[in-house]
């Protein structure tokens, strides 16, 4: 089994396709799927108005965007290497990861705010092929003050971003002046659009307090979702133990590149636990580095065995979660 996902092969990538789209499923013929809370930002609530009007639609978009991610990453991987050849594990941790969590799978902001996250980390991680000054360090800050937009708590990132600077780069101070311009060039922009375009002062404080405010009200999950995220956690941190050694005995660009997944990691399970209202819809934030992590476990490991058995916990995992949403219908 695990030879077969590790393989660069056109039916793993359409099994994985059918994977995802199985795990979505059980959103048909529900009223709504949803927890506590208020999601989504002034460009969510705009793309939610103009053409998401019905459950059907609801679903067929955000199961597009949750596709869209898992093509991402493995467009990831391709550019940056970060397994030891090409496959499509990234995309099937993803989808076996975030499979099991059926609250979730509904057409909702963070399905958008992952998507940008990825193409910041992937510009980030650009960033480490050379020495020189590099203005990924603007381009990055203005993706997340982007992302805002869609999901408000993405400005948690930036911790990511100055991280990075302050370690993992030469100490080029102009690289923290372009980080700060780069974060503030979508607010002001945003802020002009409502200020001079349609005089709105009501409008321009609400869209900051919007964007900055914080909720945090606890989530109510189901008891098949707490014990498949549990499951989730303590395998990950298994792997990333696994992850860490085999990391130490890399390139330097290839261990800042792992460092800077794991500095996501991090930042996101510390605003899952500052702001518990973030679940159980972070979990897609928290599944991106956990996907790689996993990956590189299931691409590099000489226990074959081992392997296959996560590979195949994972899947019984979902279906099981899968059916017991499907029973209550």
């Amino acid at each position: 089994m695990l030879r077969f996902f590790r393989s660069y092969n056109s039916t793993v990538i359409a099994l994985v396709f059918v994977a995802g789209i199985v795990s979505w499923l059980h959103v048909l013929g529900k009223s709504d799927i949803s927890v506590s809370g208020q999601y989504g930002t002034f460009l969510f609530q705009t793309m939610s108005e103009s053409f998401v009007d019905t459950q059907r639609q609801r679903f067929g978009y955000g199961l597009f965007f949750f596709l869209l991610t898992a093509i991402l990453l493995i467009f990831a991987n391709a550019q940056l290497r970060l397994t030891d050849k090409i496959s499509y594990l990234p995309a099937l941790c993803y989808v076996l990861l975030t499979g099991g969590i059926g609250e979730m799978h509904r057409f909702n902001p963070v399905l958008v705010a992952v998507i940008l996250l990825v193409v910041g980390f992937i510009l980030l991680a650009k960033a480490f092929e050379s020495e020189r000054l590099s203005y990924s360090f603007f381009t990055v800050p203005a993706i997340i003050s982007f992302a805002t937009f869609f999901y408000q708590y993405m400005y948690a990132y930036m911790l990511v971003v100055w991280l990075v600077i302050a370690l993992l780069r030469p100490g080029y101070w102009r690289e923290w002046v372009f980080s700060i311009l780069g974060f503030a060039f979508p607010l002001f922009i945003a802020f002009s659009w409502f200020f001079l375009l349609h005089d709105d002062y009501t409008r321009t404080g609400a869209f900051f307090d919007e964007i900055f405010s914080i909720n945090r009200a606890t989530p109510s999950l189901s008891i098949p979702t707490v014990v498949f995220m549990t499951s989730c956690i303590l395998l990950s941190v298994i792997v990333f133990v696994y992850t860490l050694r085999y990391v130490g005995s890399k390139k330097v660009i290839f261990r800042n590149r792992y460092y800077v997944l794991i500095l996501i990691a991090i930042v996101t399970i510390a605003m899952v636990a500052l702001v518990p209202d973030t679940l159980p819809h972070v979990w897609y934030l928290l599944a991106f580095p956990l996907s790689f992590f996993l990956s590189n476990y299931l691409a590099t490991t000489k226990s074959i065995r081992w392997g296959t058995i996560v590979l195949s916990l994972l899947f019984a995992g979902v279906t099981i979660v899968q059916a017991l949403f499907l029973s209550t219908k």
